[in-house]
């Protein structure tokens, strides 16, 4: 067993049990051993048992085991009685049972005293802690205990209130209304106040008012009630509540979407001004999520949420949001945090202002801008702005492309600085014009650009007034006419030379209106009747030309209507004279590109006429000459081929007569040429095409004695060809042909005889194959003494044609020669 010696009070409780223990010791020995009796004052042994239980609580369970055994050694010592151990056990247990219930009774009232002390302070910890004001009274109203923050909030020391009563901290005015209520609490009207907040108005020592909330109850003890009061000073409540109903006021009275939700972005609030954004009532989005109002497959509103779990506020960003009724608005968007009182972010208060009007009123501005910028900057003019005095204040960047200038290289400068000092005065003057007058003014005047040459522009000044109506200084719009002067400059050049070539020309050269009306002609026209220029200026053709008045007023309307200019010849009566004009008449083009009057030009051309029909009497002679050569050629070469034909009737030798008959087609094939340019109205060229069919038809009459045996088969162009051309080849053709239907086709052999001639790339390709039997290996057709195969190469050389000859699969002779062979 350990005690603790360090107090006093142990020290004499320790001391007081072991004096009783010792006690007890003696009275055995006294009772036992000096007065051998077996009545012990046992009885004495439970003072030192129940006090030290009470005291030392378990650790005192030796006490009774001490004694036990002090009664048991003096039994056994000195035994009195036959049977001294029952009666010792006896009193052994009832010790201990003694000191069992004695502990266990102790340690109870030990927990209840430890309880209440705990309580106690506890609920002392818990007043003195509380930042609400606690107060108590007892019946009479008297103060009996306030906490410290009574005395902070009220301002009155413990000392200074206690039994006081509780009219102290009323203001007088409301003391009566107070009184009344602690009244009806004494009549045990308690249902009506107590367990339930009231909000009156209480006055500090200073005399300050301010409103308090209180909670009141009571308690009895010996049967006295005492009533405590808990005050909690609301005025920051009452200045939260008020500035929380002008907030609320603003929230709803906002025409910005105000919008609160939690860290899940479910939707806490919704004010009026989110109703007409989003088209959505409070009652459907309550407790929804916000992601109702993002548009489909959106991650903006993940974003959001994890800017807001990390504890960033979203200033003025600019979104995307849908309304209910499904169109895209754009938002500008403000996120605040919303943070408990231990500073945990526990939400996020949004505010959405819509800018879709603005967006589109500044993509339009933009847009002007970009338009405005991009005139500026291109525009072949400059604008500039200036003061009264002529320094520029604004000007385009479009004098960059004008004048070579940056427009703050201008800026601040005078306009008279750029000004030729010839055009100063002019420009000074309609400058004074226009500020004395507050009219337009127009000048055109030189201007130096950025590498000092000088152009000349055109400037449109008009007077710029503020806002009490005084001219400050001129708005210019400048442009660069320099073009215009030189073209104006060429014009009149123009039109003194064009005026004196139409002085001088030969020809005649007029210009007249619609009705035929003069405007102009030159002299060589008025001397046509023998009068001046100006005698004939505004009177009609008609006056002059009354037989082909019609004809040449059609040719005038004509030109004017189509807008095409033409050419003719004209016959004229002129003094009873016939003459012939040659006349070409071109559309004048005015403003607008308008078609009002026309020029005529007209050469006389009656000599030229006349030697014309002396050519064609002479051409028309000619050609009668030449038909009548063709034709004796054409009736020699057949009376050739006719007395051929009859001598070769009394020649028994075949050779010879088929030497003859050889002839004959020679001469007949020419023929035919003759005769086709007998009958052609060109002199020069035949119709080649046609030719080879007629003389390949005549050749198979001849040779091909069963035509059932061989076929004809002729694929040619209709091609015109030179006379000069024409008759080599068509003796080329008659030998190839008469070759072929003689020796390719012998007894019952069939086959085809195919003759083309087509022009291709600008030559002419002439092939004659055949399908018969063939010309033998052994055969050098180029080397044989054959006069047809003689006449076939000269006559291909005299044309400029290239000769190929292949065997197989056909019997083929190709020539190809030049369309310009005989030019």
């Amino acid at each position: 067993m350990e005690l603790d010696w360090g107090k006093s009070k142990d020290k004499y409780q320790t001391f007081l049990v072991f004096s009783l223990i010792f006690l007890a010791c003696i009275l055995v020995y006294y009772f036992h051993f000096v007065l051998r009796t077996g009545i012990i004052i046992t009885h004495f042994f439970y003072i030192p048992i129940i006090l030290s239980g009470v005291w030392w609580k378990r650790k005192a369970l030796w006490v009774p085991f001490f004694l036990a055994g002090i009664l048991f050694l003096a039994d056994w010592i000195n035994p009195i009685n036959k049977q001294p151990w029952v009666d010792d056990l006896f009193r052994s247990i009832v010790f201990i049972s003694v000191s069992i219930i004695t502990i266990i009774l102790s340690e109870q009232i030990e927990k209840s005293r430890i309880l209440l002390e705990s309580s106690e302070k506890q609920f002392r910890s818990v007043v003195e802690s509380a930042i609400e004001a606690i107060i108590t009274t007892d019946e009479s109203g008297k103060v009996i205990f306030v906490n410290k923050s009574f005395e902070k909030i009220f301002g009155y020391a413990e000392d200074e209130i206690i039994g006081k009563t509780f009219e102290i901290i009323m203001p007088p005015q409301y003391r009566e209304k107070h009184g009344k209520i602690f009244n009806k609490l004494k009549e045990k009207n308690e249902d009506e106040y107590f367990n339930k907040t009231l909000e009156l108005t209480a006055s500090r020592k200073d005399g300050t008012e301010f409103p308090f909330e209180m909670s009141i109850t009571s308690w009895k003890v010996n049967n006295q009630k005492f009533i405590t009061a808990i005050l909690r000073d609301i005025s920051e409540r009452k200045k939260a509540e008020k500035t929380q109903n002008i907030l609320s006021a603003i929230v709803d009275g906002s025409d910005d979407a105000i919008i609160g939700k939690d860290i899940e972005g479910n939707i806490l609030s919704w004010n009026h001004g989110a109703e007409i954004i989003y088209g959505y009532k409070a009652e459907e989005v309550i407790g929804k999520s916000v992601s109702i109002i993002f548009p489909p497959n959106s991650d903006e509103l993940r974003q959001i949420l994890q800017e807001i779990s990390n504890g960033k506020s979203i200033k003025h960003y600019e979104t995307k949001r849908i309304t209910k009724q499904g169109d895209i608005i754009d938002i500008s968007l403000s996120v605040s945090l919303i943070k408990d009182f231990n500073g945990k972010i526990i939400g996020a208060s949004s505010i959405g202002r819509d800018i879709t009007d603005q967006k589109k009123a500044e993509v339009a501005l933009a847009k002007s801008e970009a338009q405005l910028n991009m005139v500026t900057s291109n525009m072949a003019d400059f604008i500039s702005q200036s003061t009264l005095d002529g320094s520029y204040v604004y000007v385009s960047p479009s004098i960059k492309q004008v004048m070579g200038y940056e427009p703050q290289e201008v800026i601040g400068k005078s306009i008279l600085d750029f000004i030729h000092p010839d055009d100063v005065e002019y420009v000074s003057s309609c400058m004074m014009r226009a500020a004395d007058e507050g009219t337009t003014q127009s000048s055109q005047h030189r201007y130096k650009t950025a590498d000092g040459s000088y152009i000349w522009i055109e400037t449109l000044g008009t007077p710029l007034y503020n806002r009490k109506k005084s001219i400050v200084g001129f708005v210019c719009n400048s442009r660069d006419i320099t073009q215009q002067k030189n073209m104006e400059d060429a014009l009149r050049e123009s039109e003194e030379k064009y005026r004196s070539l139409i002085e001088s020309a030969k020809d005649v050269i007029a210009i007249m209106d619609y009705n035929g009306v003069f405007l102009l002609i030159n002299k060589a026209g008025a001397n046509q009747f023998n009068i001046e220029p100006p005698e004939i200026l505004g009177r009609s053709i008609r006056d002059f030309f009354p037989d082909s008045y019609n004809k040449q007023l059609e040719l005038i309307r004509k030109v004017i209507t189509t807008r095409e200019g033409l050419e003719t010849e004209l016959a004229v009566q002129i003094e009873g004279v016939e003459l012939w004009f040659s006349i070409i008449i071109q559309p004048l083009f005015g403003p607008e590109n308008k078609i009002k009057n026309v020029q005529m030009i007209a050469r006389d051309i009656t000599e030229i006429k006349n030697t014309q029909k002396e050519l064609e009497l002479a051409l028309e002679d000619k050609d009668l000459l030449m038909k009548e050569i063709f034709h004796r050629v054409k009736n020699n070469l057949m009376v050739i081929s006719s007395l051929l034909n009859l001598q070769s009737r009394y020649i028994k030798d075949e050779e010879a007569k088929g030497i003859f008959k050889e002839s004959q087609n020679r001469a007949h094939s020419m023929a035919i040429i003759h005769e086709r340019l007998y009958r052609s109205s060109d002199f020069k060229k035949i119709d080649f095409g046609d030719y080879i069919r007629t003389l390949a038809n005549d050749l198979y009459r001849i040779y091909v004695l069963r035509p059932e045996k061989v076929e004809l088969e002729v694929n040619v162009d209709e091609t015109m060809i030179d006379i000069n051309t024409s008759i080599p080849l068509g003796l080329i053709i008659n030998e190839l042909l008469s070759n072929s239907m003689k020796h390719g086709f012998p007894g019952d052999t069939r086959g085809k005889i195919t003759i083309d001639f087509h022009k291709i790339d600008g030559d002419f390709l002439l092939e004659v194959r055949d399908s018969g039997i063939g010309i033998p290996e052994d055969v050098d057709i180029f080397n044989t003494g054959s006069l047809g195969m003689q006449l076939v190469t000269s006559l291909t050389q005299q044309i400029n044609g290239e000769l190929e000859f292949k065997r197989s699969p056909e019997t083929s002779f190709r020539i190809t020669f030049p369309e310009t062979a005989y030019n």
